[in-house]
């Protein structure tokens, strides 16, 4: 009888842990059904198109219609400078004063030495119309005075070259060299320039030829100091290519900031894109299904694929996956799932006449 009752004990057993194991899934599915019910806050804004600015970016030298390097023509130390960088002088100011103590020694000696040969050539001149000295005597004395006035000359000449002088008005660089430093010949001691008639030569990458214009607009930026910067217009595109790079120069009506030979950023604006779709870049989901976000329609969360171009400040192009109007989930797209219910708190609406600006970075 006891082998008769144990079937009927196992049946049981498994009859009353498949109830308890069915209660256990209909307990917990019970909070997903709520999960999946509960309302979620969001935040959204109406997707927009605007007007986009492509931009591409290279770097360049500063360059002067008008400038000149101020350079020494002899070995000498430095006894004065007479400037400061970004000055603006006169033509024939001085600028920078060489020692001049041996180049006057030098006059002085040469300058007796004149005096004498010209006494003696002006009294065999006398002798020789009286016919007392031979004519060879007195043109050797022409010839000894010449000497010495070409010498007196020529010392006084290098007497002045220690003295730099502006060749015209213009700006004044600044210099490496200070008082009391031996400068030898060819050293450069600045640059002069005519601030009004600056231009910038740089070069931008090859792939992007085609959008390049005259009269295109630049911003021309310090590499040392980003907040100095000053605008222009292309004046020259090279129609040739040169290790996948293209050469243009720019004028630069305004920019006393800059000097020649300094080397700059250029930012060119190359075309508008028209009522192009553009949303922030933090409303982007992005995952191995690729880019993604959220919109609300009818107070339910919908999950949209969308085709990405390029970046911009703050915002991306979207090429494909949403239209002007559509409620754009902003905050909060992380916490939902497709089909959620949502709570939608507007977000201040941007203006649709605003453009933005992306910059494709050239090869320095």
């Amino acid at each position: 009888m006891k082998h008769k009752y144990i079937p009927v004990i196992v049946f049981a057993a498994v009859s009353i842990m498949l109830i308890g194991c069915n209660q256990e899934i209909l307990s917990d599915s019970s909070p997903h059904k709520q999960h999946s019910s509960k309302v979620v806050q969001v935040e959204t804004q109406p997707v927009t198109a605007r007007t986009l600015t492509e931009q591409v970016m290279g770097y360049g030298v500063v360059k002067s219609h008008n400038s000149v390097a101020l350079k020494s023509l002899e070995t000498s130390q430095i006894t004065a400078i007479y400037f400061k960088a970004g000055e603006a002088v006169k033509k024939g100011q001085l600028l920078v004063q060489f020692d001049p103590s041996s180049a006057k020694a030098k006059v002085a000696r040469d300058q007796a030495q004149l005096n004498a040969t010209k006494q003696t050539w002006l009294r065999q001149k006398e002798l020789v119309n009286k016919g007392v000295v031979a004519r060879s005597t007195y043109d050797d004395s022409e010839s000894d005075y010449k000497q010495a006035l070409a010498q007196l000359e020529q010392d006084e000449s290098q007497l002045t070259e220690l003295a730099i002088k502006a060749p015209f008005d213009g700006v004044i660089s600044q210099t490496d060299f200070h008082v009391g430093d031996v400068v030898t010949v060819g050293n450069t001691l600045a640059t002069l320039y005519t601030p009004d008639q600056l231009s910038i030569e740089y070069q931008l990458p090859a792939a992007q030829k085609q959008d390049y214009r005259l009269d295109q607009t630049v911003t021309v930026y310090s590499e040392l100091t980003p907040s100095k910067y000053a605008h222009g217009t292309v004046s020259y595109v090279s129609p040739n290519i040169a290790m996948g790079l293209v050469t243009l120069k720019a004028q630069l009506p305004d920019a006393k900031q800059f000097s020649p030979g300094q080397n700059v950023k250029v930012v060119q604006q190359t075309r508008q894109l028209l009522q192009q779709v553009t949303i922030p870049t933090s409303s982007l989901i992005t995952n191995i299904q690729g880019a993604q976000v959220f919109i609300v329609v009818n107070n339910k969360a919908r999950l949209r694929d969308v085709k990405v171009g390029q970046y911009y400040d703050g915002y991306v192009q979207i090429l494909s996956g949403l239209a002007v109007g559509d409620q754009l989930v902003i905050n909060g797209q992380n916490y939902l799932r497709t089909d959620q219910k949502v709570e939608v708190t507007s977000a201040q609406q941007p203006t649709t006449q605003s453009s933005l600006q992306s910059v494709t970075a050239g090869k320095k």
